[in-house]
């Protein structure tokens, strides 16, 4: 493990090695799981509301955040530097993180 001391506080870009477009994400989560996926942009709101926390004040204000954020590129890129640094091991790339959690997305 890393030492996360020198980062507490701070805002980091975390990257990962790659970056996908959310289309490609689905692509990808849907190789792994041998099914079929695909990404449907929605508003926040639509988003909560599937989800059935329409409430959530606070994760709808995240997400519009982020959408602004990704429209402007603040986002992009791919580097996974900072995230080895914290935790001390490489990032876990999308198809090992799916695999180590299929039955989540069962």
């Amino acid at each position: 493990m890393g030492d996360p001391a020198p980062y507490i506080g701070k805002a980091l870009h975390l990257h990962g090695p790659v970056e996908y477009s959310h289309e490609e994400l689905a692509a990808e989560v849907s190789r792994v799981l041998n099914k079929p996926l695909s990404f449907e942009q929605v508003t926040p709101s639509v988003f909560l509301e599937t989800l059935g926390i329409p409430e959530a004040t606070v994760l709808r204000k995240h997400f519009e955040a982020v959408a602004i954020d990704q429209q402007e590129g603040l986002l992009a890129g791919g580097n996974d530097r900072i995230g080895q640094q914290i935790i001390g091991a490489p990032l876990m790339k999308i198809e090992a993180f799916v695999k180590a959690n299929q039955k989540a997305f069962a």
